[in-house]
């Protein structure tokens, strides 16, 4: 039987979710024979030498197996190695310039936001720049809807923008700036960054999006502290890949 979430796909969207399945197991045939994938997926190899070549494509929920199992394996791998030895930082670059680990990535924000998405439509992906933008692109063209950015800078090209507002608690340096024509009142935005430690940027864009009345359907993000996690939980649907310090 389907998942919710892959009852609610589009043809395209599953379409899409078989490419990605064959792109991972290409990925993975890089690093072992076809004997240990054979083994480890539990399907024959002939099988899986037929989805490589892409004389096949796998059936929605056995690609759905597929990426999940490359997302526990490899992809768990690759985001552990971008938090530095003996300190606090996250490099994301090289996870952030890779097309098909985006593409991963975003599958897995659509089945984290299955059940959400399955009674209310995106209508765009929003973040700040410019790390997060890469990841919205991602996002936003797996679920077919836009994807808008903040920047510290004003368009010249726009006359009018949002402009953020902190807090006491977390006051900003410097606001960020949104054309107001990229959002629309009443708009399900959900909102994606590669990294929340302590939330100001995450509520510049909630002061933004509070300007535009649009209703933040969720969060995402790669990495976000457990301080951060815990207090953004409490009055949103937060989602991530690595909880950090």
């Amino acid at each position: 039987m389907p998942s919710q979430s892959q009852a609610s796909m589009t043809a395209l969207e599953e379409n899409k979710l078989k490419i990605l399945a064959v792109d991972c197991l290409k990925a993975m045939k890089e690093q072992k024979t076809f004997r240990v994938l054979s083994r480890e997926l539990a399907l024959p190899a002939g099988v899986l030498n037929r989805y490589i070549h892409g004389y096949v494509l796998p059936k929605a929920d056995r690609a759905d197996k597929i990426i999940t199992y490359f997302t526990k394996g490899y992809l768990g791998k690759l985001l552990d190695s971008a938090k530095s030895k003996g300190s606090k930082f996250i490099v994301t670059a090289d996870l952030l310039s890779q097309p098909f680990l985006l593409n991963v990535i975003a599958f897995n924000v659509r089945k984290m936001f299955g059940t959400v998405l399955a009674s209310k439509k995106v209508d765009a992906v929003l973040t700040a720049a410019v790390d997060g933008i890469p990841l919205a692109i991602a996002v936003a063209n797996l679920l077919n809807v836009k994807a808008v950015y903040a920047k510290r800078t004003q368009e010249l090209a726009f006359s009018d923008h949002y402009v953020s507002k902190g807090t006491a608690a977390k006051p900003t340096s410097a606001p960020f700036y949104l054309p107001k024509s990229l959002l629309k009142k009443n708009d399900n935005v959900l909102i994606v960054d590669d990294v929340i430690r302590a939330g100001t940027t995450f509520d510049a864009l909630v002061s933004i999006c509070g300007q535009a009345r649009v209703d933040v359907i969720g969060i995402f993000a790669l990495f976000i502290t457990v301080d951060a996690y815990r207090e953004l939980k409490k009055e949103h649907n937060v989602h991530h890949l690595v909880l950090i310090n």
